[in-house]
């Protein structure tokens, strides 16, 4: 449905990727190669166990990148799947993947999704 410019969708599901500095856009590639339209890379530091075993026990700021992607329901298996593939994420502490339901979603209505509605 869109009104006034604007696009109203409730198919739609976040897939976020918390990944190690420097993996977020194969990450965001994989993700639109699989289908999505783009994704937004935003940098942001943590500190889990392996981070606490610096000198003295003291934990140590590491940076990551989070990998927000909003794809259409029917596209969450596929570009979840191509995100997971990416960059080695299946090895341990490169990465985690996770998806949360989008209630609703208004944006400018642009592009091929826009038509969609119309149709």
């Amino acid at each position: 449905m869109t009104t006034h410019g604007l696009m109203y969708r409730d198919d739609v599901v976040l897939i976020t990727a918390v990944v190690q500095r420097g993996l977020g856009d194969g990450v965001v590639e994989a993700a639109v190669g699989a289908g999505a339209h783009g994704g937004t890379v935003c940098y942001g530091s943590g500190v889990g166990y392996r981070e606490r075993l610096g000198v003295l026990g003291l934990a140590l700021d590491v940076e990551r990148e989070i990998v927000y992607v909003l794809v259409q329901r029917e596209l969450e298996s596929v570009v979840f799947t191509a995100m997971a593939a990416a960059e080695g994420l299946d090895r341990p502490g490169r990465g985690i993947l996770f998806t949360t339901p989008v209630e609703r979603l208004a944006a400018y209505g642009h592009g091929s999704a826009a038509a969609e509605e119309e149709a």
